[in-house]
């Protein structure tokens, strides 16, 4: 209620959408990307210009098919993974007392490990290349909500905290693979690269455009902005409307580097040893609902910014359903975090125990270890194992044999 209160009072002083930044010299209104706006824009952005097709949600122009059809995938996994997050957070879990609900909370699980994770970041980053190496002038063809700085300051150690967080909560300690501390320290090293990527360049490039400037390395204005604007007055409308999303941006991603911070210490906690103090339920708990916050804001922010007065123009949409301020997406973004408001209470605990000492974790872990499972160390380990497995069996049942049949064996049976 509190977030959609804001989102009221902003979009009262803040009258302009992605479609309308302000008036062109002919009174004309202009996009986000420095274009006046058309039919033929309304045409692209509700799909209907094959020459320039659109992503499903964002509605980004993608002029390459094959980049569109990967967009359309990956979207369609981000809706499947949405689905399933809701699903598993409101369902019991896998420790649960029924046999039957653990189980299926173990199938859905690995839905998502075996089906979606492997590719999903992978996917993401290349989608993230295209949006950073998209031409400017593109962008006039369906304006964006975001652009090539906010996919590099904030995408990439979005994508890193990702791959992390899908590590830890499915692989790492519990796939041959990846039961190994030099795992543990990789991703330790991954989710440290994350948070320094954004404390440096996320901090530098959301900031100085949340306080009004182009955050770009000192480029040029027709070299950074959407649509490359040769007139200042144009560019200065056009970084107005990114400015407040900037300013979001700003507050979410240094949250998100305390994430990648806490992914760190998980990692250090299982590097020194192994899953003796933090327990796997325990970091998997948490890179599920690290992965979940990730998932929620990322979804809400994109359907909040959904064009709905453009692509159900027909249906009678009025214009104030295309967002005309990012705080507006706040319900959205509210409405898919529900599923992990539930843990806030376990999330408090977790955070001073793990950011502890050895001590701490292993105490807030002491009651969890029965999910961990047997490590053998690596791969070769298990490959070792299960090849020795038969000679050690073969070898018992001999020594029993033996056993039965000797002279003492017998005679022992007599005596008794």
């Amino acid at each position: 209620m509190l977030s959609m209160l804001i989102a009221c009072l902003a979009t009262s002083v803040y009258a302009f959408s992605r479609f309308n930044i302000g008036n062109d010299a002919s009174g004309n209104p202009l996009t986000c990307a420095g274009a006046a706006m058309s039919e033929q824009i309304k045409k692209t952005v509700r799909g209907e210009n094959l020459e320039v097709p659109v992503s499903i949600i964002a509605r980004y122009p993608f002029v390459e098919t094959f980049v569109k059809n990967m967009s359309d995938f990956h979207t369609i996994c981000a809706v499947v993974l949405m689905i399933l997050i809701f699903v598993q957070m409101f369902r019991p879990y896998g420790s649960s007392p029924n046999k039957a609900e653990a189980k299926a909370h173990v199938i859905i699980g690995k839905i998502v490990s075996y089906g979606i994770a492997p590719h999903y970041v992978l996917i993401g980053c290349v989608l993230n290349y295209y949006a950073i190496m998209l031409p400017l002038e593109d962008w006039k063809l369906a304006p964006p909500a975001s652009e090539w700085r906010l996919h590099i300051a904030y995408i990439i150690p979005f994508a890193l905290n990702i791959l992390v967080s899908m590590v830890q909560g499915f692989y790492l300690m519990r796939k041959p693979m990846f039961s190994s501390k030099t795992m543990a320290m990789v991703m330790k090293y991954i989710s440290l690269c994350s948070c320094m990527f954004w404390l440096v360049f996320g901090n530098y490039m959301c900031g100085a455009q949340a306080l009004g400037y182009l955050g770009a390395f000192g480029l040029g204005i027709e070299k950074v902005v959407p649509g490359a604007p040769s007139d200042q007055k144009t560019a200065d409308m056009i970084q107005g409307f990114f400015q407040p999303i900037n300013v979001i941006v700003l507050m979410v991603g240094n949250c998100q580097a305390g994430q990648d911070y806490i992914n760190y210490k998980c990692g250090e906690h299982v590097q020194r040893a192994g899953l003796n103090d933090l327990s796997w339920k325990d970091m998997h708990k948490w890179s599920m609902i690290n992965l979940s916050y990730q998932a929620g804001v990322i979804f809400g922010l994109f359907v909040g910014f959904f064009p709905y007065c453009v692509v159900f123009e027909e249906y009678g949409f009025p214009e104030w359903t295309c967002v005309q301020h990012p705080v507006f997406t706040a319900p959205f973004i509210m409405l898919f975090l529900l599923p992990i408001m539930q843990h806030i209470g376990w999330t408090m605990k977790f955070i001073p125990a793990v950011c502890g000492d050895a001590a701490k974790i292993r105490a807030f872990s002491k009651n969890t270890h029965k999910w961990d499972v047997p490590q053998v160390g690596s791969l070769a380990g298990t490959v070792a194992e299960t090849l020795t497995k038969p000679l050690l069996e073969a070898e018992k049942k001999a020594m029993k044999q033996r056993r039965s049949t000797s002279p003492g064996a017998k005679g022992s049976k007599k005596a008794s």
